[in-house]
Order: structure tokens, then sequence, then C-alpha cells
């Protein structure tokens, strides 16, 4: 049996290094919804670039964050 995949919604998720709280790493998350769903892996991490060089915190990690929905073919 095939599957299409068609994506409903692109997302940009930025999680940063909060502050150590009873001795374990806590972490600041922001999403930024609406995202072109065509837009380049690349390209989405460029603009985290530059959204993360306003900010003072440590990134921790950079996530692409998609909603496909899957269909029989």
């Amino acid at each position: 049996m095939a599957v299409e995949t068609s994506v409903l919604a692109t997302k940009l998720r930025i999680k940063y290094l909060g502050n150590n709280v009873d001795g374990k790493q806590s972490y600041i998350t922001k999403t930024y919804s609406n995202v072109n769903p065509e837009a380049e892996d690349e390209d989405i991490y460029e603009v985290s670039g530059i959204l993360t060089s306003l900010q003072t915190k440590v990134v921790y990690n950079v996530c692409r964050l998609q909603d496909v929905e899957l269909a029989e073919a």
C-alpha cells in the first residue's frame, strides 16, 4: 500500500538553555508558527540564527516541526 503525505503546517522551534533548578537543566522554548512549508532547511536555519542573535540565552537546539497528513494513495 502506497502512502501520500501532505504538509499541513510548518513551525520553527528554538530551545534555549535556562537556569539550573535543583541540579537539573531547565529549557526555554520559543515556537514560531506559519513558516512556509516549501522553505528550505538552510533558509529556516538562517532565520533561526538571526532570531537567536537577538537573545542573550545560549541555544540548545533548533528544530523544524511539520504536521503531516498521511493518506492512502
